[in-house]
């Protein structure tokens, strides 16, 4: 790129649009909405480019001065309108000093330039009070502003949408998961495209957290199983660690309550005895998680509502659960086709929260793969296989499916939904699913 004309100067007085940075800035802002396939974005200045990024980055500081064409002046409504809006007081608090934050919302903020641009050329109206807003003198400009105003407002309330609940739903992912997942989940977010889209995911992922705290507290509370928390008792032993008086014998228990000097005596000689106890390890999972469009419902009636807990909401509370609570997890994902084998806890979290049911169901090829996994690596023989599915399949081959699931340590089949399957027939290992809550995913994990 050569020099900047006078043109390609924006309204932001803090950017410097001939600096280096700058021009890297504009073109990944370019790349990523030629991703999103934005028209037109060839007739884009490469101010605008770049003050869209720049608005997200840093506190915007606006030029002074004449707009010298219709084009420009009407960035500048777009812009002065956004920056004095909701939406954006919420925005910047995420997107400042994020590059890739302010990349996708620099994006979003392109698309209401483009569309308002759209609407002008073909609304004569829209067009003539433009050039009635450009014009400082004329005795109409105030009414145009007004209206081309509340056209900017209804875009920007369409693609930013209710961006105080999108806030508040990042900020409990990062509470909840961790800094990094909520990174994620804010791309993920973010990156929809338009409000009614983005409205549906943030209830998705809401339902989603709430499930995984609600669990997790539960599970923290002690009402998984004993053997996993607290270990199984196999003798008595002298204690050498404090938090091991939860295990005190009767007899020094016994002290404690009413014998204080000897049990101080005791704990000072390191004579206590406790209950020995050995602590079983957590089971080693490969989990099969079923993504096709009929888990994108609820159990009842198989409509989906906004307040209700989908099926695939909750098998995914369910892995990252597991996840969280240390669980070794690996994991494949299915509908018609099978997915790559994910080993790395934080892809499978960032995949779960992710999600989208489409197309039908391959159970048997889904086990067949899994099975497939074990003969190339043997080390996968002492995980405990875990699918969990609506079982809507029509085309089961139980014999394969027995196989598959006896070359794994042990497997269990969870059962979402009221719909018959044949994989009821497996037996003791297959559980079903009715009520999609945090004491039904406890039961589970109990199970498991």
């Amino acid at each position: 790129m050569g020099q900047s004309s006078e043109e390609d100067y924006g309204i932001l007085l803090n950017v410097d649009y001939d600096e280096e940075l700058t021009r890297y800035r504009l073109r990944e802002v370019f790349l990523l909405a030629k991703r999103h396939m934005i028209p037109n974005l060839d007739k884009l200045r490469n101010y605008i480019l770049a003050d869209s990024f720049y608005i997200h980055y840093r506190q915007p500081i606006l030029r002074s001065g004449n707009d010298n064409n219709n084009y420009r002046a009407l960035w500048r409504m777009i812009v002065s309108n956004y920056i004095n809006s909701e939406q954006y007081a919420e925005v910047s608090r995420l997107t400042k000093l994020n590059g890739r934050l302010s990349r996708i919302m620099a994006v979003k903020l392109l698309r209401i330039y483009v569309n308002m641009l759209n609407r002008i050329e073909r609304n004569e109206r829209l067009a003539n009070a433009l050039r009635d807003a450009s014009n400082k003198s004329s005795q109409s400009s105030k009414e145009s502003r007004n209206m081309l105003d509340r056209e900017i407002r209804s875009l920007i309330s369409f693609y930013m949408g209710n961006m105080k609940k999108v806030n508040d739903t990042i900020n409990k992912a990062r509470s909840i998961l961790g800094p990094a997942i909520g990174h994620e989940v804010a791309e993920l977010i973010l990156d929809t495209d338009i409000d009614p889209y983005r409205a549906r995911l943030v209830n998705m992922l809401n339902s989603l957290l709430k499930l995984v705290t609600e669990s997790s507290r539960m599970y923290d509370e002690g009402i998984l199983n004993e053997m996993l928390d607290k270990g199984v008792m196999t003798g008595i032993k002298r204690m050498d660690k404090v938090n091991e008086v939860k295990d005190l014998t009767p007899t020094n228990r016994a002290l404690a309550k009413f014998a204080k000097p000897i049990y101080a005596y005791k704990l000072a000689t390191g004579s206590l005895t406790v209950k020995e106890r050995k602590m079983m390890r957590k089971p080693k999972i490969y989990l099969v998680i079923d993504k096709s469009g009929s888990m994108f419902y609820t159990v009842m009636n198989n409509i989906f509502e906004y307040s209700s807990v989908s099926k695939i909401t909750w098998a995914a509370a369910l892995a990252i659960v597991m996840v969280m609570k240390g669980h070794e997890v690996v994991a494949r994902f299915f509908d018609q086709q099978i997915y790559q084998l994910m080993t790395n806890k934080k892809d499978i979290i960032k995949t779960l929260l992710s999600l989208v049911p489409l197309g039908g169901t391959n159970i048997t090829s889904a086990i067949r793969v899994a099975y497939d996994d074990v003969r190339r690596n043997p080390a996968l023989r002492n995980y405990k296989l875990v699918l969990i599915t609506d079982g809507e399949d029509d085309e089961l081959d139980l014999a394969l499916i027995k196989q598959g699931l006896s070359s794994f340590s042990d497997y269990r089949i969870i059962l979402i939904g009221n719909e018959h399957s044949a994989l009821e027939m497996l037996g003791p290992r297959v559980t079903k699913i009715y009520n999609l809550n945090a004491r039904s995913l406890i039961s589970v994990l109990r199970k498991i």
